[in-house]
This record gives C-alpha cells, sequence and structure tokens, in this order.
C-alpha cells in the first residue's frame, strides 16, 4: 500500500467516485432507466464507495443502494455499519446513510422495501423505469407490489456495462492490487519446499496480502500441488510438496475496492517432458491472447485462437475447461467474458480502451508424475494502441525448457 505523500499525484479517490456515479448515469440513460436499484455489493461500491462487510457467502439482503438519473446516491446499510459509515464517508451526507435491516423474512422484506420507495420518491421518481440488479423473490415481488405504475425490468446489465470501462483513477487501483498480487507468488514461491503443505504456503500469501492492505481474498485462493492439480483442487490441503511437484498458485485479492486476480505454476526440482509439454502448450495459448486482446478485436476471435493451441498440442480432452478469461475489477468475477461461445450463448463484443480482464488458460492432464494441471493468469488492460500486462510476474523458466 502506498503512503499518502506530498510529492506526487496518486489515486484521487474523489475523483474516481464523482466519475463512476457519472458513467453509471449515463448509462442508465442509454438503457432507458428512470431509476435504479442495486442489491449486489460491488454494485453498491460501485455507486456509493461502500466498503462492505466481507462475508464468505454472498449476501443480497443486507443492503442496498438506489438512485436516478438526476439524484444523487443513497445507501441503505446492514445497521450495525450505519454509525460508522455516515462517521467516515463524508462524500455522502448523513441523510443518505440510512440503516438497513436484514431482509430474510417477508415482514421486514416488506418494511424495507416501503422505505426504498419512500427514498425514491424524495428524488421525484413514481413511475416509469426501474432497474434492480439482483433480488430475492420476495424482494422482487414486494417491489411490483409497491411501484404498481412502474415497469421493474433487468438492472444488472446497465451496471455490468457502466463497471467494464474504467477511468484513469480505478486503472492506478488495479495496478496496485495486481502489484500486490506479484509479490504475493513471490511470497508463496520462496516458502516452497519439500514437506511444505500446501496450506501452510497460502498462509505466508494471506500474511502478505493483508500486511499490504488487502480487504479480502480475490476468491477461495489455491495453493495446490502434485496429482491435486489435475482434477484440480481448488484450494489450499494439507498435501506436503514433493520434489517434481508442479505447484500451482492461484492469488488475488481486494485493494481499495479493486481485485487481482494472477496464476503462476511452477516446478519444485525438475520437470518431467509431460509437465514442460502442458505448460508450454499453456504458455502459447497466453502469448497468442496477449497478441489478440486489443481494440477492434472481439472476444469470440481470441476464444478462438487460443481454443485452436490447445487443438495443435494435443490436449482438447483437458484443456477446454470453462471460460478463457473475465473482466475484473470491483468484483473478482464479472461479465463481460471470453468464453465458450458457441457453445454457451456468450455476447460477441468488441474490446474497447478501458477494459480489463482476467485471462486464465489451463490444461488439466490426469495421472502424470508430479502432477499434469497447468494454469497461467494474467491481468490484461486493453489500452488505446494495445494492451498492458497487469500482473507482471515471470514465468516458470524451468517448465519452459
Amino acid at each position: 500500500m502506498n503512503f499518502a505523500v506530498d510529492w506526487v499525484d496518486r489515486v484521487d479517490f474523489v475523483k474516481m467516485r464523482e466519475m463512476r456515479v457519472e458513467r453509471l448515469r449515463k448509462i442508465m440513460r442509454k438503457h432507458n432507466l428512470d431509476a435504479l436499484i442495486t442489491f449486489r455489493a460491488e454494485n453498491i461500491r460501485y455507486m456509493t464507495n461502500m466498503r462492505p462487510l466481507w462475508w464468505p457467502i454472498s449476501f443480497l439482503s443486507r443492503n442496498a443502494s438506489m438512485m436516478t438519473q438526476e439524484g444523487r446516491p443513497i445507501l441503505y446499510v446492514t445497521s450495525g455499519d450505519a454509525p460508522r459509515c455516515r462517521a467516515t464517508m463524508t462524500w455522502m451526507k448523513p441523510e443518505e446513510i440510512r440503516p438497513c435491516a436484514t431482509m430474510e423474512e417477508p415482514g421486514i422484506v416488506d418494511s424495507m422495501i416501503k422505505q426504498f420507495v419512500e427514498s425514491l420518491k424524495e428524488q421525484g421518481f413514481t413511475q416509469g423505469r426501474l432497474g434492480v440488479d439482483a433480488g430475492t423473490f420476495v424482494m422482487l415481488e414486494k417491489l411490483k407490489a409497491e411501484f404498481p405504475n412502474c415497469e421493474i425490468v433487468d438492472g444488472d446489465a446497465c451496471v455490468i456495462e457502466a463497471k467494464a470501462v474504467k477511468n484513469d483513477e480505478e486503472i492506478k487501483l488495479m495496478r496496485e492490487s495486481s502489484i500486490i498480487a506479484s509479490i504475493g507468488q513471490q511470497t508463496a514461491i520462496d516458502h516452497i519446499r519439500t514437506g511444505a503443505r500446501n496450506c501452510e504456503i497460502l498462509g505466508e500469501v494471506m500474511k502478505c496480502f493483508y500486511s499490504f492492505g488487502m480487504e479480502v481474498p480475490q476468491c477461495n485462493l489455491i495453493v495446490t500441488s502434485g496429482e491435486e492439480t489435475a482434477p484440480l483442487h481448488r484450494f489450499a490441503s494439507d498435501r506436503k510438496i514433493l520434489p517434481g511437484d508442479l505447484v500451482f498458485m492461484d492469488l488475488g485479492g481486494c485493494f481499495n475496492g479493486y481485485f487481482s486476480d494472477t496464476t503462476r505454476t511452477v516446478v519444485h526440482g525438475k520437470a518431467n517432458d509431460m509437465q514442460k509439454r502442458i505448460y508450454n502448450a499453456v504458455y502459447e495459448e497466453m502469448m497468442v491472447v496477449h497478441e489478440l486482446l486489443k481494440p477492434g478485436n472481439t472476444n469470440e476471435e481470441v476464444n478462438i485462437a487460443a481454443r485452436n493451441v490447445i487443438k495443435k498440442h494435443g490436449f482438447e480432452e483437458w484443456g477446454f475447461h470453462g471460460v478463457l478469461g473475465h473482466s475484473i475489477g470491483v468484483s473478482g468475477l464479472e461479465a463481460p467474458l471470453i468464453g465458450e461461445i458457441a457453445s454457451t450463448g456468450g455476447d460477441v463484443f468488441e474490446f474497447e480502451p478501458g477494459m480489463i480482464f482476467s485471462c486464465e488458460p489451463a490444461i488439466l492432464v490426469p495421472n502424470v508424475p508430479g502432477g499434469g494441471g497447468v494454469r497461467i493468469e494474467d491481468t490484461i488492460l486493453v489500452t488505446e494502441t494495445g494492451n498492458e500486462i497487469l500482473s507482471r510476474y515471470p514465468y516458470c523458466e524451468e517448465l519452459l525448457g
């Protein structure tokens, strides 16, 4: 985490907040939304800059934010957090931050929805198109009942489009978050030794992350090794690392609201020929992504070109394991996606400057001595002239040969 200093401009948080709200208003107009209610934690943060109380599961029932095309955002925050938010979120007026009861029972939902309705009426919204990003069935039904003259429509697409293109201040935070992730990778590698446990190495990474100001891990972070790389164990077990093992590390976290996500696979000791073959195929796939993830190209073109590398190397059975990449920002994984478009129906879109993607080609071959699961993951910013690789930790020279 950088200090606040007087000798250089760093992140301008005031400017960032203002730019995000203005972009949200612009995209609301594009989607013809007169008002917007958000329940997703990442969308609430985008609209209000409220740091959430992170839970190991996603809650749609504890916080909410709302705004009209012209009005200021209103935040409803879980009641235990309301005093803290009023005391620290000085960019919002105290009366714009209101306590929210946990909307897990129909009676509580009814009471809170009535309050949301009154808040929107204060901003002049009584009829028109109301976008909602998510919610339980009861929450959506209560909203429809309280707004009989309104059309309740999908608001998630609006926020996804707004978040997809980052402003300059957001990009600064993404760079910083990615640097911390790279430091975490180095910390993990520094602790790899014969007999070290996967969970022990992840513990050192978590200590590193929190010491640099990370708020929360990007996901259930992965440090796995040997045969647990294929099929992939998406956690850190108590397995002990042995010579000749692949060590697969998917690491990242949230820094000032912005997520990093990076994966490196290394070998402890000497790699065998199959491990090198797998790694080089994944590396070649990533280099194709680096080459094509630029303005004017589409996610479909990148996806097809990358998958053709897998076919060329004969790893079709083990290389088509899901999305090739995903957008990343105030959420650790969000749309738009670079995935299996033909089979899953994903949208085709052109890359634009300011978009940031976490791209993660992988080939997971079981029954390889020392493990045959390899993934490389880079966070990539689309620029006006090409791209910038934000995850700058080097690849494994031993596996590249």
